[in-house]
């Protein structure tokens, strides 16, 4: 091979390694700019308007990513989830849970942690912490009880409810817990500092089905089913066409198809009992009264009032609810 063979051999080397250098610098460039664009656009700011107690109205100013964060929280605890039949129903508390990744003691409890349904929940509840401040009608605190390394619980508890419940049941509190109870204010009290569930009311799943609102008779034939492995049944059977995929109409969002399909307090018991045909229409209006609350809203934005202290006009003014976060089931 000629010296000028060589030369031109050594050329074409040299530009084509130019040209891959500036490829990848143009690429490198471009996908610099898209995650600056992408920043800038999650961090744009953006406002929600929210309504208290008095009717007043407020204006809440965040991030377009802390609005999904919220967003997603609220969906899964007030659309997918039983909490807004505490607010604006007879149910005295509501309860969902979340994994987190540590203390790393279960493999399995750790990859579930990673979960879509974990990390929004997870995400959004730390989103929340940033803002809670800004509801002071809602009471908020964290627990780290060493029942159940890594889970946590949320909880909204409607006061008087809870209270009213306790009263009605009393016997049954004071029996399981071995000690006077004077009414549900003063449980509510204790689980300030203590997990409401699994240590205020001693993990009992009788008192906590109760406090759930699933019915007394139904909570202890609960505990007795799960006592004895005999499975007694869901209250709502196939006779019950109110969630079949028919009877929802087909032009909803899918958090309207939410609120309707899956809000409804859903729990074991016998489904052709007093009580339990009681709680099914009290649930069922309650159901309606959500649906026609959230209709036309933004869902973020009527889930705020709802922190906030607002009410609908049809409910009554005077229920206090709170919120609690614990870490444990």
């Amino acid at each position: 091979m000629s010296d000028q063979s060589m030369v031109r051999e050594k050329q074409k080397r040299v530009f084509k390694k130019n040209s891959l250098l500036k490829l990848a610098s143009f690429v490198l460039c471009g996908l610099f700019i898209t995650i600056l664009l992408w920043q800038y656009s999650q961090s744009r700011p953006i406002s929600l308007h929210y309504l208290d107690q008095q009717e007043a109205a407020h204006t809440l100013t965040l991030p377009v990513k802390d609005r999904k964060k919220l967003a997603g929280l609220m969906q899964k605890l007030f659309a997918e989830d039983s909490f807004a039949y505490t607010i604006l129903g007879s149910k005295p508390v509501s309860w969902a849970t979340y994994l987190n990744p540590l203390p790393l003691s279960d493999w399995t409890r750790f990859y579930d942690s990673f979960s879509a349904h974990n990390r929004t929940i997870r995400s959004g509840w730390k989103t929340w912490e940033k803002y809670q401040h800004l509801f002071p009608s809602t009471h908020l605190w964290v627990e780290s009880p060493k029942c159940y390394p890594g889970w946590v619980s949320i909880l909204i508890v409607n006061k008087d409810q809870f209270n009213a419940v306790v009263n009605k049941n009393k016997r049954d509190f004071q029996e399981v817990l071995g000690r006077e109870i004077v009414d549900g204010f003063q449980l509510i009290r204790e689980a300030k500092n203590r997990s409401l569930p699994n240590e205020v009311l001693e993990g009992h799943q009788g008192l906590i089905g109760i406090a759930l609102g699933y019915g007394r008779d139904n909570s202890w034939q609960f505990l007795e089913g799960c006592k004895n492995h005999t499975p007694i049944g869901w209250v709502w059977g196939e006779e019950d066409s109110y969630f079949a995929e028919d009877s929802i109409a087909p032009d909803i969002t899918l958090t309207q198809y939410y609120l309707s399909r899956y809000s409804c307090p859903s729990f074991a018991g016998d489904s052709n009992s007093e009580e339990s045909l009681t709680l099914k229409k009290e649930y069922l209006e309650t159901r309606q009264r959500v649906i026609n609350y959230y209709k036309d809203k933004d869902f973020l934005e009527a889930t705020l009032s709802l922190l906030a202290g607002y009410r609908p006009k049809c409910k009554k003014p005077n229920d206090r609810v709170e919120i609690i976060q614990t870490s444990c089931l």
